[in-house]
């Protein structure tokens, strides 16, 4: 009978390791990424650089093989997807020689009191130089009448005086503006002592002038392929209700930061605003700063010429890595520790940070950041995104994680983005660990906490 009973005690036991080894296997099987949804961003597939696009090993800092992790609580829900920046201009630009300055160029001005700047732009002599004096400058309105000397002219500014002022002017920059007393209209302005092929860069601004030039990308991150859809149009009035008006012309080039030129063509579309598309190629060597549009846009309104020249920045990435779309909950390190799989076309520093939500007093509410960085080689592997046990101890679940990112640190590019990516029902954060090991150290691939997070920073 003894040693029936024991028999037993010993199965029981057997039992009871294998029921906690089941239930420890299930926290870490792979779990697959929530479908995606409008507005997120994702790579088609990974594709390494070319070699003529690959960073320059030679006596280019390297980027770090360490491997940083952190979290942080915060209570910030994640915002709607902020819709596209929306340039706005009322301003104009035109390049033109000494000969035609000495000549007369056209300044069409819809409202008093537009403000002109003159700009030498040869980089083969000092700018200073080269600068215009305002009072050698003359207006000549529509009527003929020229005003010299100043004339016709009110808060003049030479290159010496904006130099010692530290404003933010280029070297060879001399500005005025147009007395109220000559209202609005056409002029031409003329320059003494210029001539030949000196170029000048002529920018007339307009902040009273009703007339807005706009233009918005559809997606605030590109990648390498997808085709850049650009809107345009000229309006008056208020924001909430502007009147458009159609414009007669405008050109436009898509410039990266290699320098790399791509020429767009706008056409009429949906609303009375103009459309022009683009297919991105990023694969360039890498360069600081972000692709730009640079447009200019000429139009008719009552009569009245309206100029008018606009710049929209944005971001494009290579695809060099995404997510693999599998997650797996680690069993053990206390709190909840995600390795998320990334698949890379190229070795360099990859960047993974999330938002993850719990029940807090019977709703969803925001508990903590994850961001994790490390180096992958070509191929991939996983990053590991770890809150830490303080972050969901008032919490119950399910959990979400929201709002992951990928991020080329190296090449620093936004590569992916979820709005909504992974539930975590409460047994499961339970099993893996996340419930007993408050009280304990955590792994030693666990974050530390921090209170004053800079997650946009390069680790």
């Amino acid at each position: 009978m003894k040693r029936t009973n024991k028999l037993k005690t010993i199965l029981l036991n057997l039992s009871a390791l294998a029921a906690v080894a089941t239930a420890g296997s299930a926290g870490a099987a792979p779990r697959e990424l929530l479908p995606e949804q409008a507005g997120d961003l994702s790579p088609a597939a990974v594709l390494a650089p070319t070699a003529a696009a690959a960073p320059s090993l030679a006596g280019a800092p390297q980027p770090s093989h360490e491997a940083v992790a952190l979290s942080w609580a915060s209570t910030d829900a994640v915002a709607p997807l902020p819709a596209p920046h929306l340039a706005q201009s009322r301003q104009s630009y035109v390049s033109v020689t000494g000969a035609q300055l000495a000549a007369g160029v056209a300044l069409h001005t819809t409202s008093p009191r537009a403000l002109v700047r003159v700009q030498a732009l040869d980089a083969a002599s000092p700018r200073e130089a080269l600068a215009i004096h305002p009072l050698s400058m003359t207006l000549t309105d529509n009527a003929g009448k020229r005003y010299e000397a100043g004339a016709g002219m009110e808060q003049l500014v030479t290159d010496d005086k904006l130099n010692k002022a530290e404003l933010p002017f280029a070297p060879g920059t001399s500005a005025f503006r147009l007395h109220p007393s000559l209202g609005k209209g056409t002029f031409k302005l003329s320059a003494d002592g210029v001539a030949g092929e000196q170029r000048y860069l002529i920018n007339v601004v307009e902040p009273d002038s009703p007339y807005t030039l706009t233009m918005q990308a559809g997606a605030t991150h590109y990648l390498h392929g997808q085709t850049l859809t650009l809107q345009a149009d000229l309006r008056e009035g208020d924001a909430g209700a502007p009147t458009r008006h159609p414009v007669s012309k405008l050109t436009g080039v898509v410039v990266s930061p290699a320098g790399r030129q791509f020429p767009v063509t706008f056409r009429p579309g949906a609303g009375g605003r103009l459309r022009a598309t683009l297919a991105l190629d990023a694969d360039e060597a890498p360069a600081p700063g972000l692709w730009e549009v640079r447009a200019d846009a000429q139009a008719t309104v009552q009569g009245q010429a309206v100029d008018r020249s606009l710049r929209l920045a944005f971001p494009v990435a290579m695809p060099v890595a995404k997510l693999d779309r599998n997650v797996t909950l680690v069993d053990g390190t206390g709190g909840v520790r995600l390795n998320v799989g990334v698949q890379t076309a190229a070795a360099g520093r990859y960047e993974v940070r999330g938002l993850l939500y719990g029940i807090v007093n019977g709703a969803l509410a925001p508990l903590g950041l994850a961001d994790a960085a490390q180096w992958l080689e070509a191929g991939g592997g996983s990053i590991a995104l770890t809150f830490a046990p303080e972050l969901i101890a008032g919490a119950t679940g399910p959990f979400e994680l929201r709002d992951l990112f990928l991020l080329d640190q190296g090449r620093m590019g936004v590569l992916q983005h979820q709005q909504r990516a992974l539930v975590l029902t409460e047994d499961e954060v339970v099993r893996a660990g996340g419930r007993t090991a408050r009280a304990g150290a955590l792994a030693q691939a666990a974050p530390r906490v921090k209170r004053a997070p800079d997650a946009g920073a390069n680790r």
